[in-house]
């Protein structure tokens, strides 16, 4: 049972987790906003985001981003050696030709049907945020990709250099309207507005849409620097449909407390205090054939962590286990969502933003994400699961929200909603989850009290307590 227990709170958590490698996405909200804008076209098939671009695409893009899509229409003149563009691209390549922006690919061709890799793109959106590959420039064609990670334009969600898609040229397009140009406006898109080549009706939306994200991040940013020494009460509230019946609910209810050493993180202290219990609907047991005394259970584990040694407590039974630091947290069942709180999710996979500035002195910030941006978290979310569960089956979210606040430089508290879908043996299951954290503390208010006792608790091995190290 004990194990039972622990898969299913790992389980829960890995719901929940909101930043992963990048994976499968679809960033269709990113391509909407940025045709509301003016800034992106489809065809009679749609956006066509699943498939790679062209070098004559994101041409045309770039010169969209420059702000300068009326001047180069205006150009009435082809004069550019390029014999491999389209008449109605080549008011853009000439612009892009007269400004030094494209050289072609050689042999009077500018490479109009060629696939734009990854790299390419980055290196326009760089030059439309005023940076220059030119020698002595800022950066160079070969350090690209480094430079704009530093910038915050390319990150962990928005970018696949294996796989470049449109759907990525959209996600980073819009992400590029966000990022401060090197003239220093705050964001790409200001810029654009300023210069008349946006409308401000259609950018306004978005200019309160960064703004705010661009606050959230400072927020988060300063709290995460308090964030080494932390308590907080948690709370997981789940409840799982099996062909549209009801089929069980689990709450995990906890408080932590944890007293970080940043530099030798064995050196931290932990402890944490957990209370689970897992109801099977009865209707669902009757069928199942389980007994009415075993469709209820619950367990309360209080655990601590020091000196490189993880302590367990349930009920009589007392264990130790030799673990670093990191392996402790990953038995954590809110681990992920605290890893979260000290987190800047990246902006293409959020639909919404909006702060508000309560009655009470907090400030708080409600979030909308993509959720199918996420869905290539499914892959991290599987290997959470028990051994031997089937993983074939099709799964997906189809809501994720969050909502943060903050009291002065502090994290105050977090919710998070989650709602997905899967199959099971053909069926269909509907998974639904509110993770809560409350009262959290940080700082050096924060102590961790250890039980005087844990010297006398036998140790085990990790093998021995099921544990995936």
């Amino acid at each position: 049972m004990n194990r039972f227990f622990k898969h299913l709170a790992l389980g829960t958590a890995a719901v929940c987790v909101l930043a992963v490698p990048a994976l499968a996405a679809d960033f269709t909200h990113c391509a909407d906003y940025l045709k509301d804008m003016g800034l992106f076209q489809g065809g009679a098939d749609g956006y066509d985001l699943d498939r790679a671009p062209t070098r004559l695409e994101a041409s045309v893009m770039l010169v969209r981003l420059l702000g300068a899509e009326e001047e180069a229409k205006a150009i009435s003149t082809y004069t550019a050696p390029f014999t491999d563009v389209a008449d109605w691209a080549k008011p853009y390549v000439q612009y892009l030709y007269d400004n030094g922006l494209s050289n072609g690919v050689g042999n009077g061709k500018f490479g109009s049907d060629s696939l734009c890799t990854a790299q390419q793109y980055t290196t326009f959106l760089l030059r439309a945020l005023g940076y220059s590959d030119a020698a002595g420039g800022d950066f160079t064609y070969a350090t690209a990709m480094e430079f704009a990670r530093n910038l915050g334009l390319v990150d962990m969600l928005n970018c696949d250099e294996s796989n470049f898609l449109r759907d990525n040229l959209a996600a980073m397009s819009f992400t590029a309207l966000a990022t401060k140009p090197k003239s220093g406006e705050a964001d790409l898109l200001t810029k654009l507005v300023q210069n008349g080549a946006i409308a401000k009706d259609d950018a306004e939306m978005y200019l309160g849409f960064f703004s705010d994200y661009r606050d959230y991040a400072a927020a988060i940013t300063k709290a995460n620097t308090d964030a080494a020494k932390m308590s907080t009460d948690a709370g997981v509230a789940l409840g799982m449909t099996l062909a549209d019946m009801d089929f069980l609910t689990a709450s995990i209810d906890m408080t932590m407390a944890m007293e970080s050493d940043l530099e030798h993180l064995d050196q931290t202290k932990l402890a944490y205090d957990m209370n689970m219990t897992l109801q099977i609907d009865p209707t669902m047991a009757a069928a199942m054939g389980l007994p009415e005394d075993q469709a209820t259970m619950t367990q309360n584990m209080e655990c601590w962590y020091a000196d490189g040694y993880y302590y367990v407590k349930s009920g009589e039974d007392k264990v130790k286990v030799a673990l670093s630091f990191e392996d402790v947290m990953e038995q954590m069942p809110t681990s992920d969502l605290t890893a979260t709180a000290a987190q800047v999710e990246p902006l293409c996979a959020i639909e919404s933003l909006t702060k508000a500035d309560n009655s009470d002195g907090t400030v708080s910030y409600t979030i909308n994400y993509a959720t199918s941006s996420f869905n290539g978290m499914i892959d991290t979310i599987l290997s959470s699961l028990p051994t031997g569960t089937d993983t074939t089956a099709n799964m997906a979210f189809n809501a994720l929200d969050a909502e943060i606040f903050f009291r002065g430089d502090s994290l105050s508290s977090m919710e998070v909603l989650m709602d997905m879908t899967t199959e099971v043996e053909g069926q269909s299951m509907g998974i639904s989850m509110v993770m809560v954290m409350d009262n959290i503390q940080t700082g050096d208010t924060v102590k961790v009290t250890l039980p005087s006792d844990l010297n006398t608790y036998p140790e085990v091995t990790a093998e021995d307590m099921g544990m995936v190290t």
